[in-house]
């Protein structure tokens, strides 16, 4: 029954008027496919309300002269500009919107008109050429608490790449004018270094502070874990650097503003996560995947996030495809060619799920036991190990949410 219905999905009946459409930023290109084969001219229409209803009363126009039943509108799934697009087109009952891979586009434009060349117009065509041969998806726009957590976890990823942008800047800076500071904190981002780099700056601002004034801000930043040893080692290591002299000013300077912006960056990140947890609650099976060992809230609101509603998948393996981690080989005769993950799905997906990953294979982790065995036993490279419990993770996710259980740590499921 699954597969029929996976068969009907990816159909266009016989009576069905297709529409390709190449979204830019400001105008769109659209072309239609007619059952018989033949194609009308390109249709441009801004984008903005007008041109949405002035290409819509186009398409109604081509429909009623072709005598035409219904109507199927592809788009491809690139950037953001499309969305509003998708929107609006799925608020009209008569119209069916669906997806196009962006590679399929790329690859057969050549089959289309026996050219490499590339125009809008042009693909505009290919999208139709694909949805008549039925490549292409459903698209399921996020609506509700789903578009919530999309919002606020693409945010966070946002952030989360600001962070590691400054926190390059500062390694480079603080090499220069104190190279010995980094290996007596674990974290040259934590809160005790950045507390220490924005009073006491320099080598020459450390020595000038005391030991016992220096060891009390210690103390405070690092509440209570670190204080007057800490405090000498770091007295002893800016005595005695080989940090340059030579426009030092400008560059503390810098490490100033730059902690200042890790700092608000780090704030601006925690309150994201507890937006993220507030949204959470609204899901009513957000319980069920927080009880798999390793898994916390910010995991699952980022699957929930770019999956959406886990309970429209029919199987595990949509969500193993729209995360890349599909696996792919290239054999030819003699030839075995080794498996790999496609990589074609969500990134942001692709990178949660590695690293919730890493936190399940750890002691009194979901799949400790799992990882082992594939990287002792099995003699498994470890990120090939890693990939592969990330693919049984989404597994474990789709199945918890399919049959309404919560996860047990010792392998059993009780219903939720």
């Amino acid at each position: 029954m699954k597969a029929s219905k996976s068969r009907i999905d990816r159909s266009v009946n016989d009576h069905e008027m297709i529409v390709g459409i190449d979204v830019a930023k400001h105008k769109h290109v659209a072309k239609i496919l007619f059952p018989n084969g033949s194609e009308s001219q390109p249709f441009s229409f801004s984008n903005h309300r007008r041109g949405f209803e002035t290409f819509l009363a186009w398409v109604c126009l081509h429909q009623k002269r072709a005598t035409c039943n219904s109507i199927i509108v592809g788009l491809e799934s690139t950037g953001h500009y499309w969305e509003p697009l998708a929107f609006f087109l799925e608020a009209i009952p008569r119209i069916r919107v669906v997806q196009v891979s962006p590679k399929h586009v790329k690859k057969t434009k050549e089959v289309y008109d026996n050219s490499p060349g590339k125009t809008d117009r042009k693909d505009a065509g290919v999208i139709a050429m694909l949805i008549q041969m039925g490549r292409f998806q459903r698209l399921v726009l996020p609506r509700g608490p789903y578009a919530e957590l999309r919002g606020y976890a693409r945010l966070r990823e946002r952030k989360v790449v600001e962070l590691g942008v400054q926190r390059n800047l500062l390694h480079s800076l603080v090499d220069w004018v104190f190279p010995e500071y980094g290996s007596l904190f674990p974290k040259l981002e934590g809160k005790t270094s950045l507390t220490i780099l924005r009073h006491y700056t320099t080598p020459e601002q450390i020595s000038r502070a005391g030991l016992p004034r220096l060891s009390n801000a210690i103390r405070q930043a690092s509440h209570g874990r670190l204080s007057e040893a800490c405090a000498e080692r770091l007295m002893e290591a800016a005595s005695a650097t080989i940090g340059l002299q030579e426009g030092i000013e400008a560059a503390a300077f810098a490490i100033r503003n730059i902690v200042a912006s890790l700092e608000r960056i780090q704030q601006e990140i925690v309150l994201i996560e507890k937006q993220l947890a507030k949204v959470l609650d609204q899901i009513p099976y957000a319980q069920q995947l927080l009880s798999i060992p390793g898994v916390g809230k910010v995991t699952v609101a980022i699957l929930l996030g770019e999956a959406g509603d886990l309970r429209r998948y029919q199987k595990a393996e949509e969500l193993i495809k729209l995360a890349g981690l599909n696996l792919f080989e290239i054999s030819s005769g003699s030839h075995q060619g080794r498996r790999h993950i496609s990589k074609r799905g969500r990134p942001l997906l692709r990178k949660c799920l590695f690293f919730a990953a890493l936190r399940t294979v750890k002691t009194g982790g979901a799949f400790r036991a799992v990882y082992v065995r594939l990287a002792q036993a099995n003699r498994m490279q470890k990120t090939k190990a890693l990939v592969a419990i990330s693919r049984k993770l989404l597994r474990l996710v789709f199945a918890l949410v399919r049959d309404d259980m919560a996860y047990q740590p010792r392998g059993e499921l009780r219903a939720a």
